[in-house]
């Protein structure tokens, strides 16, 4: 169920949603995309930085920024993130992921 939330907004704020709204599509209507727009975008900055920060780790990002992996690591690297994950990490990773794949179908 919604809760009606009333606001105040400026004039030009009005006139800019206004002018960006479709024929079809009514103010109120205009305004809950906005800020369910707005809402994501800022759950991806705080992510991406907290991520960035060593604070919480990549999937935690993803979970917080309501991303799967896949969507969290290109936002990452359109925010211009560069991993300090060598290839020689990888390699490794790769190996032991490889190691316990076979044990296992033994």
């Amino acid at each position: 169920m919604a809760d009606v939330v009333a606001l105040r907004m400026d004039d030009d704020i009005l006139h800019r949603i206004d002018q960006l709204r479709e024929k079809s599509t009514d103010r109120s209507t205009m305004i809950r995309e906005l800020v369910e727009r707005g809402y994501k975008d800022i759950i991806r900055e705080k992510a991406v930085q907290l991520y960035r920060e060593g604070k919480i780790t990549f999937s935690e990002a993803a979970h917080r920024a309501e991303l799967t992996l896949w969507e969290m690591q290109r936002v990452l690297v359109e925010s211009g993130f560069r991993s300090d994950y060598s290839i020689e990490e990888l390699e490794k990773e790769v190996a032991l992921i490889g190691a316990k794949h076979f044990r296992k179908k033994k």
